[in-house]
């Protein structure tokens, strides 16, 4: 949230209000949770540390003060090395979907195939949403280098796609056995590791 913050002070001087309005409008609510009390927070620690200064407060009609902020030199230099830092560095992510992946094979195929296709179609109105944006914002102008996060999502959105098809195809089709059980070799593998293990045992369907 803080670097998104620093990146619209980069481009002009706001209160947190517009920082709000500018992300919701934008459509950066996709890459972090946002609502206005964290942009306040975020904003209120950037000026805390130093990288983000005050620079009026004014009033609108009846409405609350709105202070205005704007970048400063140590922030410009630390928005630089933070986002050079997200691109080049690793950010391990523990998403959920590849935990539930892990121990569905406790689980009956049909409750399995039922799940998947339940996101095989959230995922494809994903893709067309985000295409349909990405084509109207390109053909408005937009240079593509503004874009490159949104291509990201793209071609992880369709590799995701493309893996649920085949996956829920070898379900429906029954090339991917469910109830095979567990080879042999590796119940004797696993005891060979660790004698004190409890031996493994095909899950009931």
């Amino acid at each position: 949230m803080a670097v998104l913050a620093l990146a619209l002070l980069h481009e002009r001087p706001m209160h947190p209000y517009q920082v709000h309005q500018t992300l919701t409008r934008r459509g950066d609510t996709r890459l972090v949770r946002v609502n206005p009390g964290a942009v306040y927070h975020a904003v209120e620690r950037l000026e805390r540390d130093g990288l983000a200064r005050t620079v009026g407060t004014d009033r609108d009609g009846r409405r609350p003060e709105r202070t205005t902020y704007e970048i400063t030199p140590a922030g410009r230099e630390a928005f630089a090395d933070r986002v050079r830092g997200m691109l080049g560095e690793d950010h391990p992510a523990y998403p959920l979907f590849t935990v539930g992946l892990a121990e569905c094979h406790e689980l009956p195929e049909p409750d399995v195939t039922d799940a998947l296709t339940r996101r095989h179609a959230r995922i494809a109105a994903r893709l067309d949403e985000m295409l349909h944006r990405y084509h109207g914002i390109r053909d408005r102008g937009l240079p593509r280098h503004y874009l490159l996060d949104v291509e990201y999502e793209i071609a992880h959105l369709r590799t995701e796609l493309d893996w649920l098809q085949r996956t829920l195809h070898e379900l429906t089709t029954r090339a991917l056995d469910w109830d095979a059980p567990l080879p042999e070799h590796l119940v004797q593998a696993a005891r060979t590791l660790d004698p004190d293990a409890p031996t493994p045992t095909e899950t009931p369907r």
